[in-house]
């Protein structure tokens, strides 16, 4: 029976994350090299008392499939009334059977995560989702649509080291399972993925904005960097001065007219086409973010 890269990943992450849950803490040898790759220290000191999170987003695409990948860095800080053992979300993800099942729920976009006594609104995962409904033009796309990957699993306060993964398995547990996905281009937010685009090996595919092409972008230092992907897709880190937040609508309008003129005349196998049936629950179709992008 052929398995895909995306039911691979899953399978080994849910019997992971279930061990974990059980109170195991032993990484298997696929992980020991990633664990390592990154060495913080002080608020980027890295901690195992909060589950993995590797991935947000149906993966596996059991209900839809998702039309926009975002990588981010990490998870974010530990909170242990969430991610501990005893926490909430790890109590939902027995419950959701796995975790690959648990992330498709939105936790981060929903309550009690974002109930005001606890921690609120998301602005990091609102931004993302407003991103993908500009980019596919599709007010209604929720977070179906919507798959983020991290490049390094465990949580921290911040990253104060370099994140230098091991290619292999960034190619094994990232761009394997986004090559099966039906989009174009990949996103990154914020100039560290620059730094670990170079540091994976990617080759540079082209230069917008700030020390590249111009492309008319009113912000002056936005950086467009763009790099191939092992599948033929395409990565496309993005910057501005004192934000790692995705652009507005104008300027967002304005990347998309520039980098889907560049491929207009490549065939996709797969292209992103709407779909139907997108939800209008409030909780998992959240208001647009309360402070301009730029």
């Amino acid at each position: 029976m052929t398995t895909s890269a995306r039911e691979r990943v899953a399978a080994l992450w849910d019997a992971h994350i279930a061990a974990w849950l059980n109170g195991e803490d032993q990484l298997p040898p696929w992980l020991e090299g990633w664990f390592d790759s990154y060495v913080g220290v002080g608020p980027g000191e890295v901690t195992r008392e909060g589950f993995p999170e590797p991935y947000h987003g149906g993966l596996l695409g059991l209900e839809h499939t998702p039309r926009m990948v975002v990588l981010g860095l990490n998870p974010g800080e530990f909170h242990s009334r969430f991610q501990g053992r005893d926490g909430i979300f790890a109590k939902e993800i027995k419950k959701n059977f796995s975790y690959s099942r648990w992330a498709t729920t939105c936790p981060y976009n929903r309550p009690p995560w974002t109930l005001p006594h606890e921690m609120g609104r998301n602005q990091y995962y609102q931004d993302r989702l407003e991103f993908t409904r500009r980019w596919l033009q599709e007010p209604s796309a929720d977070h179906r649509d919507l798959l983020i990957f991290e490049c390094y699993p465990w949580h921290s306060k911040s990253i104060r080291a370099p994140l230098e993964p091991p290619p292999e398995v960034i190619e094994e547990f990232v761009w394997q399972p986004i090559a099966e996905l039906p989009v174009q281009d990949v996103f990154a937010f914020g100039r560290p993925w620059d730094d670990v685009a170079q540091a994976l090996g990617l080759r540079e595919a082209g230069k917008l904005g700030f020390g590249g092409t111009d492309y008319e972008s009113v912000v002056p230092s936005r950086a467009v960097r763009m790099y191939s992907l092992p599948s033929g897709q395409r990565l496309v880190v993005e910057w501005h001065a004192g934000s790692a937040r995705p652009p507005s609508e104008k300027e967002t309008a304005l990347l998309r007219d520039t980098l889907v003129g560049a491929v207009s005349d490549v065939p996709s196998e797969n292209p992103p086409s709407p779909r139907a049936g997108a939800s209008s629950d409030p909780a998992l179709t959240p208001a647009l973010p309360e402070q301009p992008s730029t």
